[in-house]
């Protein structure tokens, strides 16, 4: 008995050695190579979730690239940001979608977006394992697997080109909005109370992070929410989410596009524009910009 338990911690000890090992060499030949370059004439990023990659059109935005990706946490978007700052020394303006939906427990979730983790994974800090090691050690290892098999493919391919695999503008011709309406009931004057228990406790803190990383690189980080319907239940959040924005990010400017004028036909549904909306706001966000130079 004895030697077989021996026998099997040397099996699985050597297993674990052959992962790290094989995620260590082949997360530093992707980070050797790796390409997050812009055009030279983009200084302006935004990032987030589906709200601004449904947004802003950056086909009408001077100067302007939209790398939002839907579904995105910070946690990623910290890690995109980093790898961007490196490569385009020319931008200068980022823009972060902040909504009362991601200060929010649920945004944690979204650590384990399946396609995420094997996507950045050449670009983890090691507290980024520690994190998810951590807090889902049966999920993390899967995950890692992948991530192996991801960059094997990566290298074999010689696929290092990233920028068109982590976001862009969304073109949503889609109309949701009247069948969604007719099953709401809405009340403007009801404020959700929550505990710090149903507040993001991960994924914020690389929030923070993007902005530490910002003020490091003397790049002017601005919060944007994007336009969405009156009658969106985001609005509820709108006491906390003010109370909270100016405990924690009171020195950051902030954008708030939420009461924009989008008619409802130009919703995807209550939460997103659709592509007329998108040109709208688009339009109106460059004459604005040129306004301001």
């Amino acid at each position: 008995m004895k030697a077989f338990t021996k026998k099997t911690i040397f099996f699985f000890s050597l297993l674990y050695i052959g992962i790290l090992a094989s995620v260590g060499l082949s997360n530093g030949v992707i980070n050797s190579k790796a390409n997050f370059k812009l055009e030279p004439n983009i200084n302006k990023i935004v990032l987030g979730n589906s709200h601004p990659a449904g947004t802003f059109n950056d086909s009408l935005i001077s100067n302007f690239k939209n790398l939002a990706d839907p579904g995105d946490c910070y946690f990623y978007g910290y890690l995109k940001l980093k790898e961007l700052l490196k490569q385009n020394p020319q931008i200068d303006t980022v823009f972060i979608e902040f909504n009362p939906k991601t200060i929010l427990k649920w945004e944690d979730s979204k650590l384990w977006r399946k396609h995420q983790i094997p996507n950045y994974l050449p670009f983890f800090e090691w507290q980024d394992h520690y994190l998810l090691a951590t807090s889902n050690a049966l999920a993390y290892q899967q995950e890692l697997i992948k991530g192996i098999v991801k960059n094997i493919k990566r290298i074999k391919e010689n696929q290092y080109q990233y920028i068109d695999s982590i976001g862009g503008f969304r073109h949503v011709t889609a109309s949701r909005i009247h069948a969604i309406l007719d099953t709401i009931t809405y009340n403007p004057k009801k404020q959700y109370k929550m505990s710090d228990i149903q507040l993001s406790e991960y994924d914020i803190k690389y929030l923070k992070k993007m902005v530490a990383l910002g003020k490091d690189k003397n790049i002017q980080l601005i919060f944007v929410r994007s336009p969405y319907h009156k009658k969106f239940d985001a609005r509820n959040y709108e006491d906390l989410f003010q109370a909270y924005r100016k405990a924690h990010f009171g020195t950051i400017p902030f954008l708030d596009f939420k009461d924009f004028n989008v008619d409802d036909l130009e919703f995807k549904d209550p939460e997103h524009i659709n592509y007329k909306g998108a040109r709208k706001f688009s339009v109106w966000f460059e004459k604005q910009s040129l306004k301001n130079e």
